[in-house]
């Protein structure tokens, strides 16, 4: 009788009686892991194939769990916009987190450019305007993400942009700064970087662009193995790479070098790219 009680009281059994079938395993975080599982909704006679984000407390330091874990259950739960990863429901059980999450059947935006190489103007700018549309709405509603980067902007089975993981995000006021250092450095601004008092949503666009130069050129902008090296390739001119350089269009590459611009003053903002000349010229269908 005890062992049956004791399979009873298994995680695994207990997610059965969710509805949920747990499959394998999608990725990994520092403190969680991701799988694709299967979702019997209450009321509903099929299953759905979702993303189950499992975050185990007790592995995981106390500010992530005072501080940062409790940011991303509120904030999560707020959104709702077609270039972000929906929330479906959240749970605890024993000593995991469980967070229900949209499946992105196309994987990250980080595969695909492996897969693809250097993407064309025109899906470049579809992902980079749908990035843009869900990174605006976050930055309309409070919100910045702290840490944009290709392994956290995933495809959905239509190849639309879902921006995923929000572990660093927070809620912030129209001019309160950030301290603390968060996401990948590769994709950081030059202020966090150097440890200064930051703007999240102007680290956010200084990301996006990150992400734009590695699409149109299937490589890194910046050198990352270390903060010094980084900073010195940052302050330098924006390095085309050979193999790309007679292709790019010299428009993109003007708004590449704008967002990637050290000078804090002279950096380009949302507003400036939805009217710099690439976007408009995208917009009107002409690549």
């Amino acid at each position: 009788m005890s062992k049956i009680r004791a399979l009873f009281s298994s995680d695994d059994s207990l997610l059965q009686r969710r509805g949920y079938t747990i499959g394998s395993e999608l990725g990994e975080g520092t403190y969680s892991k991701v799988r694709i599982a299967s979702w019997l909704r209450p009321g509903e006679k099929s299953s759905v194939k979702v993303a189950l984000k499992i975050i185990n407390k007790k592995t995981a330091p106390s500010d992530f769990k005072e501080k940062f874990l409790p940011r991303e259950l509120e904030i999560i739960e707020k959104l709702d916009h077609p270039n972000i990863i929906r929330r479906f429901e959240s749970f605890e059980i024993s000593s995991k987190v469980y967070i229900c999450l949209e499946w992105a059947g196309h994987g990250d935006l980080l595969q695909h450019i492996r897969l693809k190489g250097p993407l064309k103007d025109q899906d470049t700018f579809k992902y980079f305007k749908e990035m843009c549309n869900g990174v605006d709405y976050l930055h309309e509603n409070g919100i910045v993400h702290r840490d944009l980067k290709c392994e956290n902007i995933l495809l959905s089975k239509r190849n639309v942009v879902k921006i995923a993981d929000f572990g660093f995000a927070r809620l912030i006021g129209p001019t309160e700064k950030s301290r603390t250092y968060c996401g990948s450095a590769a994709y950081a601004a030059p202020e966090l970087l150097q440890g200064m008092p930051y703007e999240g949503v102007i680290a956010d666009v200084w990301s996006l662009g990150v992400i734009l130069y590695i699409m149109c050129c299937s490589a890194m902008p910046f050198r990352d193995a270390n903060i010094k090296n980084l900073l010195e390739d940052q302050k330098s001119p924006l390095h085309i790479p050979r193999s790309v350089k007679d292709s790019l269009s010299p428009d993109l590459k003007d708004l590449m070098i704008k967002i990637l611009n050290f000078d804090l003053e002279q950096r380009y903002g949302m507003a400036k790219i939805k009217d710099h000349g690439w976007i408009k010229r995208c917009n009107e269908g002409k690549f």
